[in-house]
């Protein structure tokens, strides 16, 4: 993998981890297509370090509040009841904690050799199908403005728990099974977004302790270095675009890419 190939799975990365079309499919395809070596566990590591800091910055402000919220109840035992009715980002805090359950089990046991089993690119192409069918049930949906509660977070962590499967997209499950239990759009987005946080940063933690012990070349520091850099970027302008076609109503859209990715994909791969 040279510089180029670098940022351009960085960009893949960014765009695809937040945009309802699948990461995890994605590079399996970009790796295809371009030819790419395998990217090493490095730069795994650290492209989807990139991404969860463009979520980060882009829910500063909601993200401070929550972990300023969560730290100062658990200071707090003797309050934990009062303060789950009447502070709305203690109450969140708790939540998504309970969301990240099922992927976070699911993905300690079995993530890997459901990733080794099924990333042939034919297979991707046909869960991208599945994937376009999830999000073209969105335009069914009724959102209203519920509020999430832990009946809500569970399911919404089980539809997370589905996008293991290379290529099913977590922010498009998430998101339409957000819609479906009556969120509004935006906050729709935003829980499926918090989500990703402790999931994607706890499975990047796994992976980091294994890589103490390998040393990196210039040219390697290099190519992790802007391959963060694109998927930061990258994440951060695909948040903000999702952002916008959620309130435009016209999220079920990707599902049409989704579709057309899909069946090139299996025509390309078995043809």
């Amino acid at each position: 993998m040279d510089l180029f190939q670098a940022i351009i799975l960085g960009i893949i990365q960014g765009l695809t981890e937040f945009l309802p079309i699948s990461s995890s499919g994605h590079l399996v395809l970009g790796k295809v297509i371009f030819g790419f070596e395998d990217t090493g566990l490095i730069f795994e590591v650290f492209v989807h370090f990139g991404t969860v800091l463009s979520v980060i910055v882009a829910f500063r402000n909601d993200i401070l509040e929550l972990v300023t919220s969560f730290f100062s109840g658990l200071m707090k035992p003797g309050e934990w009841k009062n303060l789950w009715a009447a502070d709305e980002h203690f109450r969140l805090s708790w939540l998504i904690l309970l969301g990240i359950l099922p992927a976070g089990i699911i993905g300690l046991l079995v993530e890997s050799q459901i990733t080794q089993a099924f990333s042939s690119p034919t297979f991707v192409g046909i869960t991208l199908l599945f994937t376009a069918l999830i999000l073209w049930t969105s335009r069914y949906a009724t959102p209203l403005d519920e509020p999430v509660d832990w009946k809500r977070s569970i399911a919404i962590g089980f539809a997370q728990a589905l996008a293991i499967i290379p290529g099913i997209s977590r922010s498009g499950t998430t998101i339409t099974a957000g819609l479906w239990l009556r969120l509004s759009a935006e906050n729709a987005a935003k829980f499926s977004f918090f989500l990703a946080i402790p999931v994607i940063l706890g499975a990047s933690a796994i992976k980091f302790m294994e890589i103490f012990s390998l040393q990196l070349t210039s040219a390697q520091l290099w190519q992790v270095f802007a391959g963060t850099l694109a998927a930061f970027l990258s994440g951060w302008l695909a948040i903000i675009f999702l952002m916008d076609i959620l309130r435009k109503g016209k999220f079920s859209w990707f599902a049409l890419y989704c579709l057309i990715i899909g069946i090139t994909t299996i025509l390309i791969t078995t043809l």
